[in-house]
């Protein structure tokens, strides 16, 4: 069955977003005042899309964002916050007459044709909790987490959302087509991050005194 290709208004950011994260945004440029008064008034979402340095354009891989709240400001300056809903991916792209970008884009939806090993989804959110506990620590905020999603696709979502990453990595999670595919990666980065972590963990502990070994430090 061919995917359905449909329009969506692009919006190329420095940043990566998941369905179900949640997005505030700071709208000034006028060709963005001019798109998201479009969604507002047609109540329909727009494309969030990893910007690259290079000449390339934006990443393939994105997702749709929902506006949830607006806050205008007298200057014509908007506050919004949305929320990703579901992935897609770009076929074409093209200015509009306001010269933001619209796309053709058809849904990218998270593939479970395989269901992930239940060791596997195991393993990542026990990674997770430590990761978290550890991350916890080094800003002084207490982690009460206490269940993480049973679901395999909430899970590896909400896995790829809590983890501070460069934006590549990030994009790499969100391009991943498969969950089980997805949760292997979060597991290998999580171990890795733990051992870094630990390792600046151990570095800013204060040394211990050897009690045998006395002295005045006049």
């Amino acid at each position: 069955m061919k995917a359905e290709v449909v329009e969506l208004p692009l919006f190329p950011l420095n940043v990566v977003l998941f369905p179900g994260q949640t997005l505030p945004l700071h709208i000034f440029e006028p060709r963005y005042r001019a798109m998201i008064q479009r969604c507002i008034e047609e109540d329909a979402p727009f494309g969030v899309l990893l910007a690259q340095d290079d000449d390339d354009g934006p990443h393939t891989i994105g997702t749709a964002a929902r506006i949830t709240q607006v806050e205008r400001l007298a200057d014509g300056r908007m506050n919004i916050l949305t929320v990703g809903t579901e992935r897609f991916e770009l076929r074409n792209v093209r200015l509009s007459e306001d010269q933001y970008l619209i796309g053709d884009v058809v849904a990218y939806p998270f593939k479970n044709d395989q269901e992930p090993p239940e060791q596997l989804q195991s393993d990542v959110a026990k990674l997770l909790r430590q990761y978290l506990k550890l991350l916890a620590n080094f800003s002084g905020v207490e982690f009460k987490m206490r269940q993480f999603p049973e679901d395999a696709t909430a899970l590896a979502v909400f896995a790829a959302i809590a983890m501070q990453l460069p934006l590549e990595d990030k994009q790499e999670l969100l391009s991943t087509e498969r969950v089980a595919d997805i949760l292997s990666l979060e597991a290998d980065i999580l171990e890795d991050e733990l051992f870094t972590l630990s390792l600046m963990s151990a570095a800013v502990r204060p040394p211990e005194i050897d009690s045998n070994f006395l002295f005045s430090v006049n």
